[in-house]
């Protein structure tokens, strides 16, 4: 019985992208800053989104979560198009998003007292999890007490906590320092093996995008559109060795390619949106590209 239950898990978590557009503002001020983005996360996948700043991935992300609807198109959570927040979604941002009036386990433990979980099973499952996090020895101090990837790594548990079909994840370890975001990946990997949720997650790291991926969508300079869909062949488990490999080199060459043609495009449209011809300059066709 147990292995149909996980089988019936594994089946869910599908996300459908299809056709979306954003335009933000109206009249003169009107900003499309997604178009024709369709794309899929398939259940069980681990996917990630990347592209040159402001090509709308936080945008998409947060349109998932429901946290802001498309002007067109929509996103579907196994068949149902998304309305706006549930529990079948967990999301974690770049900041932090603990309460810190609450203990680490309290904050783990929260979604689950929402949920009208006894105390007993709702303590006993968030103390699972912050072993698997590493976190067990903590479960008693306050957010402020922990270091900036303790209390990420909280957010990720307290994410996880609820069961939902899939996680979204917004530049998750943007504000952590090089060294902690290494050791955050193998963490979050290590996690991902052992739910095997359906993810998609913002990075602008091309590194961590290949590290942590299935598959990794490139988008375009804004308005944001889908440039290419790129697979990971890379074995799993991942680990740190993987990244000296000329597999993985080679991946990092290729997307560091086609995000710097985009975010050349990006900021030859910029400047010249900010009125370069006052500087005696100008911006070519192909945009940034023509003056560097």
């Amino acid at each position: 019985m147990s292995v149909q239950m996980d089988e019936v898990k594994r089946a869910q978590g599908l996300i459908e992208v299809r056709d979306l557009g954003v335009i933000f503002g109206e009249y003169e001020s009107a900003v499309e800053a997604v178009a024709n983005v369709s794309m899929a996360v398939q259940p069980g996948e681990f996917v990630s989104l990347i592209g040159p700043s402001g090509c709308g991935k936080s945008t998409l992300l947060n349109i998932a979560a429901g946290f802001v609807q498309p002007t067109s198109g929509n996103v579907l959570i196994d068949g149902k198009p998304v309305q706006g927040p549930s529990a079948d979604r967990g999301v974690v941002f770049q900041q932090y998003s603990l309460f810190p009036w609450l203990t680490v386990r309290k904050n783990v433990e929260f979604g689950l007292r929402m949920q009208n979980m006894p105390a007993g099973p709702r303590e006993s499952a968030a103390r699972t999890l912050l072993g698997l996090a590493g976190l067990l020895a903590f479960e008693n101090h306050y957010p402020d007490q922990l270091s900036g990837g303790m209390k990420q790594r909280v957010g990720i548990v307290r994410a996880l906590a609820t069961s939902p079909q899939v996680l979204l994840m917004d530049e998750p370890f943007g504000a952590l320092d090089a060294q902690t975001c290494v050791v955050m990946q193998e963490i979050l990997t290590n996690m991902w093996q052992q739910f095997r949720i359906s993810v998609l997650f913002i990075t602008h790291d091309i590194e961590e995008a290949i590290f942590l991926s299935d598959k990794v969508y490139v988008m375009t300079a804004r308005p944001g559109r889908i440039k290419a869909e790129i697979p990971v062949p890379l074995a799993r488990p991942r680990t740190a060795d993987m990244t000296a490999s000329a597999e993985f080199t080679g991946m990092v060459q290729q997307l560091k390619a086609l995000i710097r043609a985009e975010s050349l495009a990006s900021m030859g449209a910029e400047l010249k949106e900010g009125g370069l011809k006052g500087f005696g300059m100008s911006v070519g066709p192909k945009g940034l590209a023509d003056v560097v």
